[in-house]
């Protein structure tokens, strides 16, 4: 089973494999760039509950932390 975006720490990267949700969310992410199969990078996250920023495609996405958990990755070994 995968871990979310929040389990990452900065730096990281990851395969995304799921979105959990309603096809609302999946569309949203979509639009975004954020769909299964694709490789991100977790770039930080604000102390006390703010946004999660990820590198996807050449493009930093904030998310906020309800959204980043509905984000199912798996980590992945390269650097």
């Amino acid at each position: 089973m995968g871990i979310s975006i929040k389990d990452l720490r900065s730096g990281e990267q990851a395969v995304i494999q799921a979105i959990e949700g309603g096809r609302g969310i999946a569309w949203r992410l979509e639009a975004l760039g954020l769909r299964p199969g694709k490789k991100l990078a977790k770039i930080s996250a604000q102390f006390l509950g703010g946004p999660i920023t990820v590198c996807v495609d050449g493009r930093y996405v904030a998310l906020g932390r309800g959204i980043a958990g509905r984000v199912i990755v798996k980590r992945t070994e390269d650097a």
